[in-house]
Order: C-alpha cells, then structure tokens, then sequence
C-alpha cells in the first residue's frame, strides 16, 4: 500500500511508519515544521515537514490509498489550555485532508478518541467535530474511537502524556508513582503495535465502516496498571493515591461497550505489552543513567 502519514515525528505516527515501513509498505511521513523533535524520529527518512491544514498538504494525497491522520492535538490538557486551536488542529486539518481524499481518492484513517462518545472537554469536542468532518464528507472516511494506545515511542522524559507512559518513566526514575483522584477508575489499554496491525487490515480491505471503536476490551484499574509497569522496571517504587478532585473527565472510568464495532486488531495481554514497553523505553536515550535502565 501507499500510505501518508501525518504527525510523523509523534509518537503514533512515528510507530506506524517504522512499522508499515518494515512490512514493506511506501509510507510518506509528513510533520508541521517546527516540530517537536524527539530522539527516536530523528531522522525520519523521506520525512515532509508541512502543515497538514495547509492547502498544499492535499497534493501528497496524490497516487496514496490512504492518509493515517495522526497530527493534531493530543492531549486534554493542551485543548484545554487553547480549546480554539484543538479544533483548528483536530478537525481543520481533517477537514483539509477530505478534500484532498476527495480530490485524489484516498481514503483517510482518523483516530478520535472513546472520551468524543460523551465530550466531556474541549479535547474530546474537538476530537467530535472531527468525527462529524469524517461523517458528512463525500471521501471515504473511518472515524477511530481509540482507548488509551501506548508503548515504543511515547516517552515522558519528552513530554508524551498517558498514563503507562508516566508511570513506567517514574519507575525507572526510582521515583513514586502517583495517581490522583480514584485510583481504581479504570481505562482500556491497547499497545500501539497491535493497533498498527489493525490499520493495515482496515486499510488492505477497502471498506471504509464511518466509526470503529479500537481497544482491548478489557478495562484495568489503574492502581493495576501501575503495578505491572513497577513489576516491569523492577525498581519496586511505592505507589501513592492521594485522592483529590481531577478536572472534568479525568476522573472517569473508561471501558469499551462489547457491542460497539471494533477495528480487528490483536489484543496481547496487558502484562506482556507493559514489559515490552519498559524494555523498549529501557534502552531510549532519556533512560540512560536512570534507576533500573
């Protein structure tokens, strides 16, 4: 397949177009100039730094089967910080690559988010309104409601959020791992490689379903999801819960409903994706010198 890749340098972007690469697929990577730069993206071959709002972005469209959207916003806390921006970002830019689908006929991937289903924050409105860009626009369009997507390539020490990611950071820092609010809310955790597995066979197959949900099907208190990556690192940190009150949203458990339609995509364990994890953030650069790295 010819793919193009946006938000290349992230760290869901850049996972897919190593692993797309190395299944033998022609993957443009494309990021908006001045971005972040992080150690495992550094030279990015054949890496196109453009604005995906930018008009211009359409003609790379050109002779691809598909556009895997990852750029934008990707985090509450950055939308709530600019909730205008969010939505320039997450559904602007969608809405500029349909035209492009359109124009060159791609289809487009969209990873929303499983908080869009109920909008609690400016960064799930703006993950919606990108849904419905996906939803009215004549191009082929999957809108992905995705849980919480971890591992290789999202590194706290660069300022990735997510909650693995934090926790297994802390770990190898030989630092407390703290989790406010309930500790025992609970989130659906995917590992990024499986969910890469899963946009090849959504892509191959040529059907374009409007909404697909992505994750394990399995909902882990976080408290849970903290011991395994302590386990993991094997630093033995204590793990604090002071309680508190968390914006709205944040305090929710998350947990997909069975019979949503589910991207198929394999689901390992959550154990075995969390050591594969920290064995992989173990030998990042930010590790080095690190508690347990």
């Amino acid at each position: 397949m010819r793919l193009l890749v946006t938000g290349a340098t992230g760290y869901l972007g850049w996972r897919a177009t190593v692993l797309l690469r190395e299944r033998g697929h022609d993957v443009l990577p494309l990021a908006r100039p001045g971005h972040r730069r992080r150690a495992a993206s550094e030279g990015l071959e054949g890496l196109v730094e453009m604005d995906a709002g930018d008009p211009a972005a359409r003609d790379l469209l050109a002779g691809r089967d598909a556009v895997l959207h990852f750029a934008g916003v990707p985090d509450p806390a950055g939308a709530r910080a600019d909730p205008a921006r969010a939505v320039r970002e997450n559904a602007g830019t969608t809405l500029n690559l349909l035209e492009g689908c359109a124009e060159h006929g791609a289809g487009l991937v969209y990873p929303s988010s499983a908080r869009a289903e109920t909008a609690p924050d400016p960064y799930a409105i703006s993950k919606y309104l990108g849904e419905e860009a996906c939803r009215v626009h004549e191009a082929r369009a999957t809108a992905l409601r995705m849980t919480s997507v971890f591992g290789p390539g999202q590194v706290r020490w660069e300022g990735a959020t997510g909650a693995i990611a934090a926790f297994a950071a802390r770990a190898l820092d030989g630092e407390p791992i703290t989790i406010p609010g309930n500790p025992r809310r609970t989130r659906d955790f995917l590992y990024v490689d499986d969910l890469v597995a899963g946009l090849e066979t959504l892509v191959a197959g040529g059907e374009w379903p409007s909404l697909l949900y992505a994750g394990s099907g399995v909902a882990t208190p976080l408290i849970e999801a903290a011991e395994l990556t302590v386990a993991a690192a094997g630093t033995g940190v204590p793990i604090e819960t002071p309680g508190g009150t968390l914006p709205p949203g944040e305090d929710d458990s998350y947990a997909l409903d069975p019979h949503v339609p589910r991207l198929a995509c394999p689901a390992r364990p959550l154990s075995e994706a969390v050591a594969a994890y920290v064995d992989w953030l173990r030998s990042h650069p930010a590790a080095q010198g690190r508690a347990g790295a």
